[in-house]
């Protein structure tokens, strides 16, 4: 009965972190908040498209609360960005080949959008994939030590290291926001993230500076 307790209550935290990332107005404060690149410090909601139904059939099924969006860029290129939601407090170092996985998904889908559109043209030699962003939202309070490039998950990397796909993800980890940091973000999801880091009775107090 404990673990199906333990096993309902990470159901309702995650589906509660995948909420904000389907959300368009939500996830646009979260990529201005927390992800540091000057291409979305002016992302708005409108930019952004949920299309996590295209491959929830493909994930795992404890993976259901990841989200995938297609945001376009200021000057109409494409860029895809992952949400994995991480609550517990056990680090996963399998996360590398989970994005890679995914990442692979995503550019198979999006060759196919584009040989619909026009047959041919990802044959040709200035055609050229789409960037994605992943992202894991991490909220538990143990620091996250898994590897961040997946070089480093891969044996004889250092040999091999030109022959191996590479890439590496980022980690917002909630605690290592202070509750002053986030209520100075001063947006919707504010709120939200503040409920989702408080542990305590006396933490509830910072509500009290969120308008």
């Amino acid at each position: 009965m404990k673990e199906k307790k333990n096993s309902t209550i990470r159901e309702i935290h995650d589906q509660g972190a995948k909420a904000v990332f389907e959300d368009p107005i939500l996830c646009a404060e979260f990529l201005r908040d927390y992800v540091n690149l000057d291409i979305l410090k002016n992302i708005t909601p409108e930019q952004i498209t949920n299309i996590s139904e295209r491959f929830v059939s493909l994930w795992d099924e404890e993976r259901n609360s990841d989200t995938v969006n297609k945001i376009e860029l200021g000057d109409g290129s494409m860029l895809y960005f992952i949400a994995l939601i991480e609550h517990q407090s056990l680090v996963s170092f399998e996360m590398c080949m989970k994005l890679l996985r995914y990442m692979v998904m995503i550019w198979n889908d999006y060759e196919k959008e584009m040989e619909k559109l026009s047959k041919g043209i990802t044959k040709t030699k200035n055609f050229k994939y789409p960037p994605i962003l992943p992202i894991v939202y991490y909220e538990g309070t143990s620091k996250w030590t898994a590897s961040k490039r997946l070089s480093e998950r891969i044996y004889l990397s250092d040999i091999f290291r030109e022959f191996i796909p590479d890439f590496a993800y980022k980690v917002v980890r909630l605690h290592d926001y202070t509750n002053k940091e986030i209520i100075d973000f001063g947006d919707e999801l504010s709120l939200i993230m503040l409920i989702n880091k408080l542990r305590n009775s006396n933490d509830f107090k910072y509500l009290k500076g969120i308008p």
